[in-house]
């Protein structure tokens, strides 16, 4: 897919519908949906043929977008400024009161997430 805005959007509306998207990250093509939809990630998890013992990364714009579902450390904060956006899987501790599906983490308390640094990808948090 090219990196156009039209491009971008017609991906959102994918996954605004619960669609699954493939996008690419800094080594392969990923599967991507909408983290905060059962449906989605349901969708996910059969695509692959995934099992649903076996929790998902999901990926982030910013810090500012994760806050809302992990507690952020001061050491994280270090990490990240060496390393993000980058191919590192970081976990942190999932807020109670995130919205995130708890397909996505196995209903655990933590949630393994990325900052990626493909351009198209990025392009595609941001909005």
């Amino acid at each position: 897919m090219k990196s156009t805005q039209s491009n971008i959007k017609k991906a959102q509306k994918y996954l605004n519908k619960n669609d699954c998207i493939a996008v690419p990250t800094e080594t392969v093509y990923g599967l991507a949906g909408n983290a905060y939809s059962n449906i989605s990630v349901k969708k996910i998890f059969k695509l692959k043929k995934r099992p649903a013992n076996n929790p998902l990364i999901v990926h982030y714009y910013n810090i500012n977008r994760l806050k809302k579902d992990c507690y952020i450390s001061d050491n994280f904060i270090k990490l990240y400024n060496q390393f993000s956006p980058g191919p590192l899987t970081f976990i942190l501790k999932l807020k109670k009161e995130s919205k995130i599906s708890k397909l996505v983490t196995n209903k655990q308390k933590s949630l393994a997430v990325r900052f990626p640094k493909h351009p198209l990808f990025r392009k595609l948090l941001k909005n």
